[in-house]
């Protein structure tokens, strides 16, 4: 679906109409037609009592002229019946199918924006948005929007035929003067209330969010909770917002208590019967036309009645618009190049030239002027301590970032210039934190390859060393792993994680502390397939395993989010105190070094 750009949140808001144009022509046309019958049902009604009237001399006043209005009810009843239903199903067809188009496009908006949107938006009011936000839209279309238009149209109907009945009768327009005068009046009254209850009604949507995400982060954190004695806490503070939301409905209710616009429909029909009852016992109207001008200000209250609350529902739908508006016009740094290149040297040095980063405008600089060349072929370890921008340069180059300032070049070319999509088939990562989704373990490994062959995903499973977990499992390869893989050791998952980065077959291959979790043995086993799989392409591991330092063509340190000290193991050891601070620390250096190994975390 093409992005589209809204100019407003009313236009936004409105969109349906443009999306589909015909059932917008055909439903507003019948509601009309529904606003239509319905007063004119109400004037011929009156018509028939007259006509019962003049026919006292029968004895049931069963004349052929009543007989006839009566089948002119029924069939305008008819009619309006099957109008009614046909305009609830066309502005339901067009509302649901906005409804569902207004989603995707929304969720194709989010997928396609970089991971500096996720960093800035949180991810509950992403959801909020989706779900709630859209849906809210299409009740200010559906039903508010179309009982606005059918209560309008009955209003304008209403006082035309009101009018019409003075001029039936060569009098003064009295009747479409106290309509002229009320309904303004009840529109002013009602459109003031719609502006009065808007701001509470959007903070108690606000504090209703808020009793979300307090709800949902203590079902998630519920061990957490449990394992600090926190639940009277937590109680508390769930009374405290909810406590505020009940305030907030009672302001509402108060507000909906004290509704002057219904007091002014009262007496735009009480001054109206008083008028034409008057008129009837004068003798200048009949009592079928008191009995036509009270229906016609019947059909018209129960038109009106709720339309301070579809107005509200409108405005209500306004601002829901604009959050959507808001969040599908951010601005993404992140720029595809308008003419991506498609070939490139992915097997060529990697280089960055100036390199700075920053994940915001008002966060440090977590690369600072960053030179750096990686050999072709070469399999490099990153280390140095935490936030000293190692999983940054991974980033970099899986561009799920560009660069604040500088460049990134993979074989000459600068990745700005070529596609993400182009870009994420060449290089592969394994995540720090390893992230499943709730399908099978087949599903999983061909996540990012869903055409794969099953043997395929057999030999990645092997070389990620997972096939022997897996069998053990229910259903093997179709076992369904819980959320998040949470039914998984953490070493399996980041098994399975390889396995899934081994399958896509990158040029470049990104493991950002991919063993941490893996025991000594399995490392062993893992290490030699991994070896085989680096053979003739680039690989870069954020580590702090020994064997891996030992092993690596060039170990770069970096701290601070610049360059440190870069070369092998047996010349840092020798120039670097930096690196051998580091070293000396790691499980096992003390049979290389000779020292005594003072610990320290893997």
């Amino acid at each position: 679906m093409a992005r589209t750009v809204y100019k407003s949140a009313t236009a936004y808001q409105l969109s349906a109409f443009r999306r589909y144009p015909g059932l917008t022509v055909i439903a507003v046309v019948l509601a009309l037609l529904a606003s239509l019958l319905t007063t004119l049902a109400s004037w011929v009604l009156g018509d028939a009592i007259d006509a019962l009237q003049f026919s006292a001399d029968n004895n049931l006043g069963m004349t052929p002229e009543f007989i006839g209005y009566c089948w002119l009810i029924l069939g305008i009843a008819l009619l309006l019946f099957v109008t009614i239903i046909v305009v609830g199903y066309a502005f339901a067809i067009m509302t649901l199918r906005w409804e569902r188009d207004a989603r995707q496009e929304f969720f194709e908006v989010i997928q396609r924006n970089s991971m500096t949107f996720h960093d800035q938006v949180d991810s509950k009011q992403m959801l909020a948005v989706a779900m709630q936000d859209i849906r809210w839209v299409r009740f200010s279309l559906n039903p508010a929007l179309r009982n606005i238009i059918t209560s309008i149209g009955s209003l304008i109907i209403a006082s035309v035929l009101l009018a019409l009945i003075d001029f039936q009768y060569g009098l003064f327009p009295v009747l479409g003067i106290i309509v002229a005068i009320g309904a303004p009046l009840y529109l002013f009254l009602a459109y003031r209330y719609a502006v009065a209850v808007e701001p509470v009604r959007r903070t108690r949507s606000e504090q209703n969010e808020k009793l979300t995400e307090i709800t949902q982060e203590v079902f998630r954190g519920v061990e957490v909770v449990r394992a600090f004695g926190t639940e009277r806490f937590e109680s508390e503070k769930f009374t405290k917002v909810s406590k505020e939301y009940e305030r907030l409905m009672t302001r509402e209710g108060r507000l909906a208590a004290f509704y002057l616009p219904n007091l002014v429909l009262t007496a735009t029909t009480a001054a109206a019967f008083l008028y034409c009852a008057n008129q009837v016992l004068t003798g200048v109207f009949t009592v079928g036309t008191l009995v036509k001008a009270m229906a016609l200000l019947g059909s018209l209250d129960a038109f009106s009645f709720m339309l301070p609350r579809f107005l509200l529902v409108i405005r209500g739908g306004h601002v829901n618009a604009q959050r959507i508006v808001d969040i599908l016009a951010w601005k993404d740094p992140l720029k595809e190049p308008s003419e991506s290149v498609k070939t490139i040297d992915w097997n060529g040095d990697i280089i960055f030239e100036n390199v700075s980063f920053s994940y915001g405008s008002d966060a440090p600089n977590a690369l600072k002027k960053l030179n750096l060349t990686i050999p072709a072929g070469s399999r490099v370890a990153l280390i140095g301590g935490p936030g000293g921008g190692k999983s940054t340069i991974l980033k970099l180059l899986l561009r799920l970032y560009d660069p604040t300032e500088g460049r990134v070049l993979v074989g000459g070319v600068n990745l700005r210039d070529v596609s993400t999509r182009n870009v994420r088939d060449a290089v592969g990562l394994v995540e720090q934190n390893i992230f499943l989704f709730k399908m099978s373990v087949h599903d999983n490994i061909a996540f990012g390859k869903q055409d794969a062959a099953d043997d395929e995903i057999f030999e990645a499973a092997a070389k990620a060393q997972a096939t022997e977990f897996i069998n053990e499992l229910p259903k093997g390869f179709e076992t369904v792993i819980g959320e998040r893989g949470m039914t998984l050791s953490g070493g399996q998952r980041q098994r399975l994680a390889i396995a899934r980065t081994l399958l896509q077959d990158p040029r470049i291959l990104l493991l950002d502390d991919s063993v941490s979790a893996i025991d000594v043995h399995t490392e062993y086993l893992l290490r030699k397939a991994l070896e085989e799989v680096m053979r003739g392409r680039t690989s870069i591991t954020v580590t702090q395993r020994l064997r891996t330092l030992l092993e690596v063509d060039l170990i770069i340190i970096v701290d601070k989010g610049s360059i440190v000290a870069t070369g092998t193991h047996d010349q840092l050891i020798k120039t670097s105190e930096h690196y051998q601070h580091i070293f000396e620390r790691l499980p096992g250096a003390v049979s290389y070094t000779g020292t005594k190994n003072s610990g320290g975390a893997n």
